[in-house]
């Protein structure tokens, strides 16, 4: 199982919440491998720094940092972990035009897309949607399915065209994926770390990993 975060545009929260969500398929009993690909490797050396920050705390997940700068090697990486048991989360880079997307894309079985209301991450969503759907044309056997999810999403805002924007853009969205439940802007989501989910941010994010576990776990039965 291959589930790939991303999203063409950086800042959108991809990163954080492939971690937390790395957290929560362990507390599940899943096997599960985190393949870095971002270009700064923020979860790489965020596990670095929590093993020397929590070293008593069980490790709940592994994580493999990987260089996608030559697409060869990116085809022998995907070739490896789709023969690998248990789940592997990939955190992509947020630059379309690194060729070595191609193949994470093409042979990851999910894309989960963070995106928030706001009119050029929405844009970037856009074009990400394009460029997967080209990718899918061109290569009729890609059975990668969307799960779109609105983060650091802050229900106090919204003037009445916007929410009336919002809701048509989740609907367009929703003709190419699953709308996952948005996950609320708090403070609390930039405290996480690579060692397990806190109380705080269990409650923030139970809603839209829940969704997002039984579509994917509960086709598997």
């Amino acid at each position: 199982m291959v589930i790939t975060f991303g999203n063409q545009k950086g800042g959108v929260g991809k990163t954080t919440l492939c971690t937390l969500f790395a957290s929560y398929l362990a507390e599940k009993g899943k096997k599960t491998l985190v393949v870095d690909c971002d270009n700064q490797q923020t979860i790489s050396e965020k596990r670095k720094m929590d093993e020397k920050k929590y070293p008593d705390t069980k490790i709940p997940f592994l994580v493999q940092a990987f260089d996608i700068g030559n697409m060869d090697n990116v085809s022998k990486m995907m070739q490896t972990i789709q023969s690998m048991d248990g789940t592997v989360l990939i955190d992509s880079p947020g630059n379309l035009t690194q060729q070595g997307l191609i193949p994470i894309f093409l042979k990851s079985d999910y894309v989960v897309c963070p995106f928030q209301y706001e009119p050029t991450s929405i844009n970037s969503t856009v074009t990400f949607i394009v460029f997967l759907m080209r990718l899918r044309e061109k290569f009729p056997k890609m059975k990668a399915q969307l799960f779109f999810i609105v983060n650091k999403h802050d229900k106090r805002y919204g003037k009445k065209h916007e929410l009336e924007l919002w809701a048509k853009t989740e609907e367009s969205f929703s003709h190419y994926g699953h709308i996952a439940p948005k996950v609320e802007s708090k403070i609390d989501m930039q405290r996480y770390n690579t060692m397990g989910i806190n109380y705080e941010q269990r409650g923030i994010i139970s809603p839209t990993f829940d969704f997002i576990y039984n579509k994917i776990f509960g086709e598997e039965k």
